[in-house]
């Protein structure tokens, strides 16, 4: 028997083959590290727009920052709190409160019945930031209190 002569065809299939495998799996792998990227960008936006909004909510539910804003002015902004909620990941969040001036009570139609009433509006505005990663979120939120007319 003769021994058959190879010319390496079957070498080259596998070396094209194994070729096409390792840039499938390198693509794959940048794809993964993308997304996980992406999911993380995600999960801060999500982390900062939470505490932005809890810290507009703060601002808002003491009664004592309302008075304190309304004794400021109008539209001056008051610098409630900084706070530095997570020290681990840097997350910080600071409010502001406005009194930006007053009018009919709601409810009321067109101030009809109105007499010994009126509506003091406020708008809260909470930020929150975490700065290594560039991630910050801004919330703000109107809000109006029906109290005794001044006259």
């Amino acid at each position: 028997m003769k021994p058959f002569c190879q010319r390496g065809g079957a070498l080259l299939v596998a070396m094209v083959m194994i070729f096409m495998l390792s840039i499938m799996g390198v693509s794959v792998m940048r794809s993964s590290t993308l997304e996980k990227r992406m999911a993380i960008n995600a999960i801060q936006t999500s982390t900062t727009f939470q505490a932005a909004e809890s810290a507009a909510n703060l601002a808002l539910n003491r009664p004592a920052n309302l008075n304190v804003a309304h004794s400021a002015g109008s539209h001056k902004p008051v610098v409630l709190a900084i706070d530095e909620v997570h020290l681990d990941i840097g997350l910080e969040s600071r409010s502001t409160l406005e009194w930006v001036g007053s009018g009919v009570a709601p409810g009321f139609s067109l101030g009809e019945g109105t007499a010994g009433f009126e509506g003091l509006y406020y708008v809260a505005t909470g930020v929150s930031a975490i700065d290594a990663v560039r991630s910050q979120s801004t919330v703000e939120q109107g809000a109006y209190r029906v109290v005794p007319a001044a006259n």
